[in-house]
């Protein structure tokens, strides 16, 4: 199993890439949502990344007016060492027609859950699937003994719990007339529960009221190919702390797993 990380500045990134790590996440500026670092498809030829892994997300949900953009980027990513992890079809779309169908990484949140989403993305030519939280281990080891797909899947850090194209803390504020400041906001559920809420310039997502950590649970997921360590809104000392932790296999004490142990059922009323 290796190790994907993300970074929230350039200056954390160059940190990264000095540790023991497997590989980065870069989120493209324009093209991407869900974090606080982004770059320019350009400065990829300006980093050294040490030989390790290199995985750009493009998982923004596209509007015709991105396209133009979107395939120019593509177009550079297509000679380049990275693989890309996607939310819209726009990008399987385009990746087809420039024959880079082997570069994706599928990624939507809370869709592609089941075994048979996957065979048939696998079939599409897509090889590899970044499952989303919203399953058990049981369900998410089904999926990887049944598929042939390579499966990515959160080890830590906060999950997007919902995604809402519009600026929904901006919006909020105006009608309470207060001004809106630099800051973390949240957002407190009728159960007294407090969610982390972040307003981005492609909308507004709500993310799990803990970062998710499966720490504990490395020798029962060691079936999984990508166990990713999700550094947005954790502080970079305390992030880099937790990727030593994860390296040397250490047990802590923690309680928050997500959906791991904990089935989703629906009632039909």
């Amino acid at each position: 199993m290796k190790l994907l990380v993300s970074a929230n500045s350039l200056d954390h990134l160059n940190n990264l890439l000095k540790m023991n790590i497997d590989g980065v996440i870069l989120s493209i500026d324009k093209l991407s949502v869900n974090d606080t670092f982004f770059i320019d498809v350009d400065m990829l030829d300006k980093i050294d990344f040490n030989n390790k892994e290199i995985f750009v997300s493009l998982n923004k949900l596209m509007h015709n007016s991105d396209l133009e953009y979107l395939r120019c980027v593509m177009n550079k990513l297509k000679d380049k060492r990275v693989r890309i992890m996607y939310y819209d079809m726009a990008v399987y779309m385009i990746a087809k027609e420039l024959n880079m169908l082997d570069k994706l990484v599928i990624e939507q949140d809370h869709l592609n859950a089941s075994t048979l989403s996957n065979k048939f993305y696998y079939d599409r030519g897509i090889k590899s699937s970044y499952i989303t939280s919203d399953i058990t281990i049981d369900e998410l080891l089904e999926i990887k003994d049944n598929s042939k797909m390579e499966i990515f899947f959160l080890g830590y850090g906060y999950a997007p719990i919902f995604y809402s194209r519009r600026y929904l803390i901006s919006n909020y504020l105006k009608y309470i007339n207060k001004e809106k400041k630099d800051g973390n906001y949240s957002i407190v559920s009728d159960t007294d529960v407090e969610y982390p809420i972040s307003e981005e310039a492609y909308g507004t997502t709500v993310y799990t009221e803990k970062p998710i950590n499966l720490i504990n649970y490395l020798d029962e997921l060691n079936k999984i190919d990508y166990l990713v360590l999700k550094s947005n809104k954790i502080d970079d000392v305390e992030f880099n702390k937790m990727i030593d932790k994860f390296l040397r296999h250490e047990h802590i004490d923690n309680d928050y797993v997500g959906f791991l142990n904990t089935k989703t059922i629906y009632k039909v009323k």
